[in-house]
């Protein structure tokens, strides 16, 4: 009877996954069609002008595409297994477009100065160019938390920053477990069948960002809890 129910669990969870990753590839029809314009790109030049155009649509496209297949998830996290995540999705694509088209802008300028950082210290500083690649790869995962935070609660705009920032200093851990999941669910898949890169990880990094959002986020509200019984006593 447990090994059915974990079984049921398993694949009530694969099926959420391959929805918010439908959900999120919906989202983000563009970037299917410079993908596919790039399988038969003339020249170098294309290709880089492709480059450039999907670096464009990022915070336009991509971004708002997240934070909409995050909440969702959150829905998933918080229990509500039965979601019409079709009948939804759009309803938080444009209640949130516009605070994550700024969240993406500025991720966009963030990442872009961090690459030409690590482009100019390659040959100077390798420690400085290590550094900045260093934080390249993190800040992606701190804007994850960004973006859940704004799926979570109606705060200012630099509020989400300094929240989210706040969260991953007090709890690294969750953070630090956060990454290490999704890179080797990355690699794994990888390594087995790189396809499923496309079909399983945006919903997966979708649901473990959430996840862990969540449980920081209620050892967060039970310490503050926990201080204020203590300062009433």
């Amino acid at each position: 009877m447990n090994l059915f129910q974990h079984s049921n669990h398993l694949m009530n969870s694969l099926y959420t996954i391959l929805k918010l990753t439908g959900i999120w590839w919906l989202l983000n029809v563009p970037y299917i069609l410079i993908g596919a314009y790039l399988w038969g790109a003339p020249d170098v030049a294309t290709v880089h002008m492709m480059g450039i155009t999907g670096l464009i649509l990022f915070p336009f496209v991509a971004i708002p595409a997240t934070v909409t297949t995050l909440a969702l998830a959150r829905k998933y996290i918080k229990g509500y297994d039965e979601l019409p995540f079709f009948k939804f999705f759009w309803k938080y694509y444009t209640r949130e477009y516009v605070k994550s088209m700024i969240f993406g802008i500025i991720n966009t300028a963030v990442l872009t100065v961090f690459y030409l950082s690590i482009r100019y210290y390659a040959g100077l500083s390798p420690i400085l160019a290590t550094f900045f690649y260093a934080l390249a790869i993190v800040t992606p995962f701190f804007f994850l938390y960004v973006y859940s935070f704004l799926v979570d609660q109606e705060l200012p705009l630099k509020a989400y920053l300094s929240n989210s920032m706040m969260l991953l200093l007090k709890y690294p851990f969750n953070g630090l477990l956060m990454i290490f999941e999704i890179f080797a669910a990355a690699y794994i898949m990888w390594m087995v069948f790189p396809p499923l890169l496309l079909f399983i990880l945006p919903g997966l990094v979708a649901l473990l960002s959430t996840y862990f959002y969540e449980k920081s986020m209620r050892a967060e509200l039970k310490k503050r809890q926990t201080s204020q019984e203590l300062f009433t006593n």
